[in-house]
């Protein structure tokens, strides 16, 4: 009896628990290095591993909740063998293992989302309870959806970084929308399985107000798989569909095909009136610098085609074969699931990734007549609307990549029919009966030994959570709780973010990139004087870090590259020794032969060279890089300009930012009108002037302001205060 109360104890909160990670779509907030995706890894990560440990506490009471027999589950463990042992032999197998604090994926992530398996198919054994989990999963998508009408609205943005595109709570439209084209066709599911009239209606108010979201996501991608699920839907039931509804449907695909014929030939008659959306579906052959990245991997593919790179191996594979990366940027992804496991995996991870969709189709077209399904409907319609959940995903990850929100979907789906379709050769009934003979076997283990177990258990769960979620979130959360205090308190901005980089975590890596790149920030703020010794000994610290991280082949070589360049290059600005310019040039050497095409490096060996007083070579340099990042002339000059700033002469730094200037000012007198408002721009028109005032060159300074208030009238006023404050300033 003791033991019953136990083992329900145990289920019930094992099943609360599985509720509650669907919830992870929702979570976003200031928690670390991303505000996006990594909340919502640490959320769903630490849950599982609270509730793993029930689980295994739970299979110590009653046997008959160990994993199931199934052969989506053989070829998940197959398909993560073949990672395993790709990343072991590739070029770095912690990376793998671990992935990165910004994504939050990893080895570490699949192995959650395998225990989500295991546990979700070894206690949900009811029908009812897996409609109860599709219920809350797209009640989900729904609140994310609602949070999408805000940001349209203006109402709230939760941290949408690219509006008017809508994004949810995923930040990121693509993210977003490949969530919600997955979560219509769970709703799609419960229509056709529900019963009842007023929950038919909010399944279609929901599906309907995903496909709205969907829409105004603009992601081309997630459009043509939903679609292209639809049309899978409709293939497969057209025979059964009476003629009236044959009608219907064939209308409205010819309706389809007539505005699309109609936009094409007519362009111009929608560019007006949805300017977005014109510029969305009529570049629809534009893949967004998507084309870079899949050479990238197309070259890495040759190199290594048989078991790949090794999991999450993109960010180096692309920093040595991409081009343009310019400063700042680095690809993480491919942006197409079938180059990325490839890159991964190579030939041997693509077909056991191939091999998971085989077993899920399998098992849905093979036990399709014998599963009794819902409503009285002919079981082609279920069959068909689970098959085009798969479908979709698989399409719209063509030009995107999973993320923890359709990845807990996708295991959800394949739990239900790993479930609820024989998947073994015996019946349903000797699949009961077994399970009746485990549950009715005595236990061999004591109640002592039971106690000491589930001891040890929680114990090794408690240490894995702080390792793995709690310390490094901690050690995060100072980065953004210090960004606050820079330009107020600078000192406690520095000793923050000193905090953070100390706490020896799992993604030391990712968070001493990042505290480089808050030093290297700081260094630009006028109030950092004082503590500008303080922050390059810093800086020093961080390099034997970038030169172990390069020697490693960890992710992201070129920014390694590139602090050490620009932490040589402050050295030499701050105490003029000539080794700091040597190892300058060792670095820059290095990083363009890893890869030539970088238009950062260029940059900053054009830099180094002006530096060196190789005026000619240097500003071939910077314009090398200028085409390699496809910059505009205005940009060129201001390069120019900063590298002859940190050499120190004064007259063909303000000549080249002056020249950066008339090139919007001569625009403004073309156009007649305000070009596009940049905060870059009005602070570099400040920043020019300033510099101007701090040479006491009082009539330049009001000469600048007065060009920067023809440009952008709507910041005349701003300017015309700035020119007063800092003109008392220096007459103090």
């Amino acid at each position: 009896m003791e033991h019953t109360r136990t083992e329900n104890s145990l289920l019930r909160i094992i099943k609360v628990g599985i509720f509650t990670t669907l919830l992870t779509p929702l979570v976003l907030g200031p928690f670390g290095i991303n505000f996006i995706e990594y909340p919502k890894a640490v959320f769903f990560r630490s849950l599982i591993e609270i509730i793993f440990a029930f689980y295994i506490s739970l299979i110590l009471f009653n046997k008959k909740y160990l994993p199931k027999k199934s052969i989506i589950l053989a070829s998940l463990l197959l398909f993560y063998a073949v990672m395993l042992i790709a990343s072991i032999f590739g070029i770095n197998f912690y990376g793998s293992f671990f992935g990165d604090m910004p994504r939050g994926e990893g080895l570490i992530m699949h192995l959650h989302l395998l225990i989500f398996f295991i546990v979700i198919t070894s206690v949900f054994s009811k029908r009812e309870e897996w409609l109860s989990l599709f219920k809350v999963a797209v009640l989900i998508s729904g609140f994310c959806s609602g949070v999408a009408l805000l940001q349209q609205a203006k109402i709230a943005f939760f941290y949408g970084m690219s509006l008017p595109r809508l994004s949810g709570t995923m930040s990121n439209p693509d993210l977003f929308a490949t969530y919600i084209a997955s979560s219509i066709f769970i709703t799609f599911f419960l229509f056709v399985a529900e019963k009842r009239r007023n929950f038919k209606i909010l399944w279609a108010f929901l599906i309907a107000l995903n496909c709205y979201t969907l829409f105004f996501s603009y992601t081309r991608g997630s459009w043509a798989g939903f679609l292209i699920g639809v049309v899978f839907i409709l293939i497969f039931n057209f025979y059964k569909l009476s003629k009236k509804n044959k009608i219907l449907i064939s209308c409205g695909f010819l309706a389809c095909l007539i505005f699309a014929s109609l936009f094409f030939l007519n362009i111009n008659l929608f560019k007006n009136s949805s300017p977005l959306l014109f510029s969305r579906i009529s570049k629809i052959t534009d893949l967004n610098g998507r084309s870079d990245s899949w050479r990238a991997a197309v070259i890495a593919i040759k190199e290594k085609p048989v078991l790949g790179w090794g999991f999450e191996s993109f960010a180096f594979v692309a920093d040595e074969h991409m081009n343009g990366l310019g400063k700042g940027i680095y690809y993480d992804r491919v942006h197409n699931k079938i180059l990325e496991l490839l890159v991964y995996g190579g030939v041997v991870g693509l077909l056991a990734y191939i091999l998971i969709f085989v077993a899920i189709f399998y098992l849905i077209f093979r036990y399709a007549k014998l599963w009794d399904g819902y409503n009285n409907r002919p079981k082609i319609v279920y069959a068909s609307v689970l098959s085009a959940f798969f479908v979709a995903g698989f399409v719209q990850n063509i030009p995107a990549f999973d993320n923890i929100g359709t990845y807990i979907l996708f295991f959800l789906m394949a739990g239900f029919i790993s479930n609820n379709f024989p998947n073994i050769a015996s019946d349903q009934k000797s699949i009961q009966e077994k399970s009746k003979s485990l549950n009715n076997k005595k236990h061999k283990l004591v109640s002592s030994a039971k106690i000491f177990v589930i001891f040890i258990i929680f114990s090794i769960t408690l240490w894995i959570f702080y390792e793995v979620n709690l310390k490094p979130t901690v050690a995060a959360m100072y980065f953004p709780n210090s960004i606050v205090y820079e330009n107020a308190d600078v000192q406690r901005a520095l000793l923050g973010y000193e905090r953070g980089v100390s706490m020896d975590t799992i993604y030391d890596s990712d968070l001493r990139m990042a505290f480089t790149d808050k030093l290297l920030s700081l260094l630009q703020n006028a109030s950092a004087d004082n503590v500008k010794k303080n922050i390059y000994d810093d800086l020093l610290k961080m390099k034997p870090f970038f030169n172990k991280s390069i020697a490693e082949n960890s992710e992201q070589p070129n920014h390694a590259y590139q602090f050490l360049a620009r932490i040589d290059e402050i050295g030499y600005l701050l105490n003029h020794n000539q080794g700091d310019l040597n190892d300058m040039e060792k670095i820059l050497q290095k990083a363009i032969s890893f890869n030539p095409n970088v238009s950062a490096n260029w940059q900053l060996m054009g830099e180094f060279k002006i530096l060196q007083n190789n005026y000619n070579e240097g500003e071939q340099d910077i314009k090398k890089s200028c085409v390699l990042d496809n910059c505009d002339e205005a940009t060129l000059y201001k390069y120019m300009g900063s590298a002859y700033l940190k050499r120190g002469d004064v007259n063909l730094t303000m000549k080249n930012f002056e020249k950066a200037i008339d090139i919007g000012y001569a625009n403004k007198k073309e156009e007649a009108e305000s070009p596009e408002t940049t905060t870059s721009n009005v602070n570099f028109i400040d920043y020019v002037a300033h510099i101007y005032c701090s040479v006491n060159d009082i009539n330049s300074c009001q000469r600048i302001y007065k060009k920067g208030s023809d440009i952008y009238p709507e910041y005349a006023n701003f300017f015309r205060q700035r020119f007063k404050t800092i003109t008392t300033q220096s007459s103090k």
